[in-house]
C-alpha cells in the first residue's frame, strides 16, 4: 500500500487567511502571498527541496507583512507534520552547502519530531524584514517538529537569504525522502 505524504491547511484568522498544500512526493510550486520577494523564496525552497508547494494568502498588507508571514509559516508548518505522518522510512537527516555570488549558507535538518531553529547570521533587510525572515524559519520549524541549524555569510541580503531557502530546501529535501522501512530513532519514534 502506497502512503499519501500530502497534506493541505487552512488557516484563517482576522488577520489572514492562508491555504498550504504540501505533497512530500511530488514536485512544483504555486505560490501568492502578496509579499513578491516572499514568494521567490518559497519557490526557492520548493524548487530545492523538490516537493510539490502550494501557498495562497491573503493577510493585513496594509499594516505590516509579519501577520502574513507568520501565518504561512504556521500553516506550512502543520502541513508539513501531517505529510510526514508517523515518519517510517524518512532518512530524517538532510544538509546543505549552497553558494550564491558573495553569499555561503549552510544547513542542517533533522526531523525528529521536536522543533528548533538556530540562526547564525545577520542580514540587512531585503525584500522582507530580517526579523520575519528568523521568525518564519523559527515559527515553521516548531510546528512542523523539525530541528534547523541554519548559517549564512555574505554581502547582498537578497543573495544572503535566497542561499539559506535554497539550502534549507535541499536539506529538507534530503531529510524527508524515503531511504528505508523503520523510524530512524533508537527509541523507535521521532516525536
Amino acid at each position: 500500500m502506497i502512503v499519501k505524504r500530502k497534506a493541505v491547511v487552512r488557516r484563517k484568522t482576522e488577520e489572514v487567511d492562508v491555504t498550504v498544500l504540501i505533497d512530500l512526493d511530488e514536485s512544483g510550486a504555486r505560490i501568492g502571498t502578496g509579499i513578491p520577494f516572499f514568494d521567490h523564496m518559497l519557490k526557492s525552497f520548493a524548487k530545492y527541496s523538490d516537493v510539490r508547494l502550494e501557498i495562497e494568502a491573503k493577510g493585513d498588507l496594509d499594516v505590516d507583512e509579519h501577520h502574513t508571514i507568520e501565518d504561512v509559516a504556521i500553516a506550512m508548518g502543520v502541513a508539513v507534520r501531517r505529510a510526514l505522518g508517523d515518519k517510517v522510512g524518512i532518512a530524517r537527516f538532510g544538509d546543505a552547502i549552497v553558494p550564491m555570488d558573495d553569499a555561503l549558507a549552510i544547513c542542517a535538518v533533522d526531523i525528529s519530531g521536536r522543533g528548533y531553529f538556530n540562526f547564525d547570521g545577520k542580514i540587512d533587510d531585503s525584500g522582507i524584514k530580517f526579523e520575519n525572515f528568523v521568525h518564519f524559519f523559527d515559527t515553521l520549524c516548531k510546528k512542523a517538529g523539525m530541528n534547523v541549524y541554519l548559517s549564512v555569510k555574505g554581502f547582498n541580503s537578497h543573495h544572503m537569504m535566497e542561499a539559506c531557502f535554497k539550502a534549507f530546501g535541499i536539506a529538507f529535501g534530503k531529510a524527508v525522502r524515503i531511504s528505508g522501512k523503520g523510524i530512524r530513532s533508537v527509541k523507535g519514534v521521532l516525536d
